[in-house]
C-alpha cells in the first residue's frame, strides 16, 4: 500500500480488544471501539466505514461478509500492538497523541485560559500547554504519563 492509504487505515476491534484499541488510537490511528458492539454490529460499520476489523474470534474473522479483517493471535496487550504495527506496516503513519484514546475524537491545542477552570491546582501551576478532544472534552497535557507513552511508541516494532 501507499503512504497515502495506510495513512487511512481505520479499525474496528471487537469486545476482547479495548487495550488494544486505546493504543492504536495513542498512535494516531482511528479506531472505533464499544465494548456493547455485538458481532453483526460489528461487521455492519466494518462494511458502511471501510473499517479493518481487529478480532481474537476466529468465527468473526472467517465471516463471510467481512472483506477486511485480522486475527489477533495473542492475549498480552503488548503483542497485540506489535502484531498489528507488522501486519498492517504501520511504523511510518503514526501520529502519535493525535487522537483521544478514550473516545478516538481528534485532538486539538487549546488556550489554558479555555481549560484552566477544570484543571487539578498543581497542573494550572505548571504546565502550559494543553490539548482537548473534539469529541468528548477529555483535556491532556504533557505530564509524567506523556514520557512514559513516548517512550513505549519509541520501543514498537519498525
Amino acid at each position: 500500500m501507499k503512504n497515502s492509504e495506510m495513512c487511512m487505515l481505520k479499525f474496528i476491534a471487537d469486545v476482547h480488544l479495548g487495550k488494544l484499541a486505546r493504543k492504536l488510537r495513542l498512535l494516531g490511528f482511528d479506531t472505533y471501539f464499544e465494548s456493547n458492539l455485538d458481532d453483526n454490529e460489528i461487521i455492519r460499520m466494518s462494511l458502511a466505514e471501510s473499517r479493518i476489523v481487529l478480532s481474537r474470534d476466529k468465527e468473526l474473522i472467517n465471516n463471510s461478509r467481512i472483506t477486511q479483517g485480522y486475527r489477533i493471535l495473542s492475549s498480552d496487550p503488548r503483542e497485540q500492538i506489535r502484531e498489528v504495527m507488522i501486519r498492517f506496516d504501520l511504523q511510518n503513519n503514526l501520529n502519535p497523541f493525535s487522537r483521544c484514546i478514550d473516545c478516538n475524537g481528534m485532538i486539538e491545542n487549546v488556550s489554558k485560559e479555555s481549560v484552566n477552570e477544570y484543571l487539578p491546582p498543581k497542573t494550572r501551576q505548571y504546565f502550559d500547554e494543553f490539548f482537548r478532544c473534539r469529541g468528548c472534552g477529555k483535556i491532556y497535557w504533557e505530564g509524567s504519563h506523556y514520557e512514559n507513552m513516548k517512550k513505549q511508541i519509541q520501543n514498537l516494532p519498525g
